[in-house]
């Protein structure tokens, strides 16, 4: 996999991920998913700082993200979908906010990423030529015929996107290729 030169190859890497829509994967646990993503990003050329918000279950056992170093967003009625997706936003706002003066590499995890297209595009233009966009959705998904938005917010030198089980294994991120 080709290595990242530039600000984003140290910066911060925050991942958003929705537990619900993107499960662990069969033989895995939250200690091999943290590692894992942590190796597919530095495979990628990221190396920078990365902290990962699990959104999801919050009857889950006590400590089971925790201990793998995830943080889990416990507030929240979040079995519900938009509350879910809401909780994330805020999320989302919330770090790029406090670290506002950092190039930042944002990383959503979700099974429909386009819940989150219209907060992503406003971190990118809050932080002009400083937030780079990762994203994962899971293979079952049926590809979006809108991606457009979601599409021209991913910095084609910089910005990669996975399938969610490709990335819990460590994989390389999807290649498109343009006409």
């Amino acid at each position: 996999m080709t290595s990242l030169i530039g600000k984003y190859a140290e910066a911060k890497t925050c991942v958003f991920w929705d537990t619900e829509d993107c499960p662990i994967p069969k033989g895995l646990n939250p200690e091999s998913v943290y590692r894992n993503i942590r190796r597919a990003l530095a495979n990628k050329g990221y190396h920078g700082e990365v902290t990962i918000w699990a959104y999801g279950d919050k009857n889950q056992i006590p400590g089971y993200f925790e201990s793998a170093g995830i943080k889990l967003d416990r507030a929240g009625v979040q079995e519900i979908k938009v509350e879910r997706v809401e909780r994330m936003r805020i999320g989302i706002f919330g770090w790029v906010l406090q670290n506002k003066s950092e190039a930042l590499n944002l990383f959503v995890v979700s099974g429909n990423n386009m819940h989150f297209s219209m907060v992503l595009e406003a971190c990118k233009e809050g932080k002009p030529g400083s937030c780079n966009i990762l994203l994962a959705e899971p293979v079952n998904i049926p590809r979006r015929c809108c991606r457009t938005a979601l599409d021209k917010l991913i910095n084609e030198q910089e910005g990669a996107e996975w399938l969610w089980e490709t990335l819990a294994a460590a994989g390389d991120p999807i290649t498109t290729t343009t006409a």
